[in-house]
């Protein structure tokens, strides 16, 4: 019996104490007489975890004492401490792998960049590890400053496991990424999909900030959906959500070129990712042209360019109105790299939702560009390992067991 209130007394203390880090995190700077209206809790008890909180450096103290002209001492504010540690977001690209160094509050201090196929098939987590201990010593800094590590992945993830399911791009399945890294640095490492962490990242420090529900569709290569329910990440039965590659936005166009659906992606990903935007244009001009250059020439008022656009333009409308019809989202992202033209093709799109569906989306681009991911990853490892900010230890760094 004695144990269990013990246990009991405990776990009230941890829960009051999360609750008054969070409450200085959203709102600071703010008193401790505040905190005690606001969590109604005694202001002894408030004083003593802040005390705490202190004292392992999560939080410090600002404005001692100025006295009020009626009279009286001005309450000591309590602010968040963003540097008690230190969170690494990896956004593991086809092309290009980003690093990027944050403090708690998702700012970005630093960044690195580096080939990801000229190591993934050998010494990929040697050049990972090279390059996180690089930047770590430029910022004075070691690995027992982390809290954690955010990595995005381009491809199907089972973020519970730490797994890579498939992850074409890297030729990993069924690799334990979480675990190699963990070993490499013994902090914290939680993965997901690429595009899970960039409408993370958007809900969180971007175009969809303070929304609830958000679906962030990036288009490129092929075509990636993140979809945010209720403040949180929906990954479907089998990690599979998402995966609106394999969405027809046509079915008599579907039955009748079936030929077009390249090996690996799906209907809408042959309609408007890169290759089957190149495809398309080849068909009518036997040129080879990237997606990037055939929307310039469109722009520019070619007739092949502009005749590609327009079929692709109607599919992402389609796409985009099935998603909010399914799900009914506040927000819609467009992102990747179609998105660096959206504002030529917006209104089009949202003409087709007009035409398509009676339920209201707002439909934007992307804001944080190459960042959405590392910044969704930093927001991840906060969401799931928001517990262990109080176990850190601000004077020796790393974890207290």
């Amino acid at each position: 019996m004695k144990k269990n209130m013990k246990s009991t007394s405990r776990s009230i203390k941890e829960r009051n104490k999360t609750l008054i880090l969070q409450t200085i995190m959203e709102k600071g700077p703010i008193s401790r007489s505040t905190i005690s209206v606001q969590l109604k809790l005694s202001k002894a008890t408030v004083s003593s975890l802040v005390d705490e909180l202190i004292s392992e450096g999560l939080v410090l103290e600002n404005g001692f004492g100025k006295a009020r002209q009626q009279g009286g001492r001005k309450p000591i504010h309590l602010t968040f401490n963003a540097r008690a540690a230190y969170i690494i977001g990896i956004d593991i690209g086809g092309t290009k792998t980003l690093l990027a160094l944050s403090d708690l509050t998702g700012t970005i201090i630093d960044t690195v960049l580096f080939s990801t196929q000229e190591y993934v098939q050998q010494k990929f987590l040697f050049k990972l590890s090279q390059m996180i201990h690089d930047l770590l010593h430029k910022h004075e800094l070691t690995p027992k400053c982390l809290l954690g590590m955010g990595i995005g992945v381009p491809g199907m993830t089972d973020a519970e496991k730490g797994m890579v399911i498939d992850a074409p791009t890297l030729k990993w399945k069924d690799y334990s990424l979480r675990h190699d890294v963990e070993q490499l640095f013994q902090v914290p490492v939680f993965i997901d999909n690429d595009v899970n962490l960039a409408v993370l990242g958007e809900q969180w420090k971007g175009a969809a900030a303070g929304k609830k529900n958000v679906v962030l569709i990036a288009i490129g290569t092929g075509v990636g959906c993140g979809i945010v329910i209720n403040n949180q990440l929906y990954h479907g039965s089998s990690w599979a959500a998402g995966e609106i590659g394999y969405m027809v936005t046509d079915k008599g166009d579907a039955l009748a070129d079936h030929g077009r659906v390249f090996d690996g992606y799906g209907y809408l990903d042959s309609r408007i990712g890169g290759a089957g935007i190149s495809c398309a244009y080849k068909k009518r001009t036997r040129l080879v042209k990237s997606a990037k250059e055939i929307f310039l020439r469109a722009q520019q008022g070619e007739a092949a360019a502009l005749s590609v656009v327009r079929e692709v333009v109607e599919h992402i409308g389609f796409a985009v109105s099935n998603v909010i019809s399914l799900i009914n989202p506040e927000t819609v992202l467009l992102g990747g790299g179609i998105s660096n033209s959206t504002d030529w093709f917006l209104k089009d799109i949202e003409r087709i939702l007009k035409e398509w569906t009676p339920i209201k989306a707002e439909i934007k681009t992307t804001d944080l560009g190459a960042h959405a991911v590392v910044i969704g990853a930093v927001s991840f490892v906060l969401t799931n390992n928001e517990s262990a900010l109080l176990n850190f230890r601000k004077d020796e760094g790393g974890y207290n067991e």
